[in-house]
């Protein structure tokens, strides 16, 4: 019997980095990273995915409605608009409902009384409440 044969396989050299180790695997492992980590990616970004919107958009508004009534500076606001954004890691989908009063002497952009109040769009719980005047900035 030749000594070849006796001899165990040499350990792969750690020195080549993480790259070639995963180059040299055979190719099914390497198919099998690659679709869970685009699976994990998809999961985490996608819009829509998993989405946890429990509260419909007027619901998210009279809670936050009743929230700026309650608040020292409370105003009888003008405009309203929301919007559902993902805040956090994971991502946690809350509803953004602003109140304002604009400026009629400014631009789009002016107000003379604002307010920003965050609802987590799966519980309704109020997360931040923001409200300012004209020079708050």
């Amino acid at each position: 019997m030749p000594d070849d044969e006796l001899m165990p396989p040499e350990p792969l050299d750690g020195s080549n980095g993480l790259i070639s180790r995963l180059n040299a695997m055979p190719g099914r492992p390497l198919l099998l990273i690659a679709v869970g980590v685009v699976l994990a990616i998809l999961l985490v970004f996608a819009p829509g995915s998993c989405s946890g919107v429990d509260l419909e958009e007027n619901e998210a508004v009279a809670i936050a409605r009743a929230e700026l009534d309650s608040h020292p500076d409370s105003f009888r606001p003008e405009r309203t608009e929301a919007k559902v954004l993902r805040q956090g890691f994971p991502p946690a989908p809350m509803w953004v409902v602003v109140f304002t009063i604009p400026d009629p002497d400014g631009g789009p952009e002016d107000f003379l009384h604002h307010a920003a109040i965050w609802v987590h769009a799966g519980t309704g719980e109020i997360r931040e409440v923001q409200v300012g005047g004209a020079g708050d900035g």
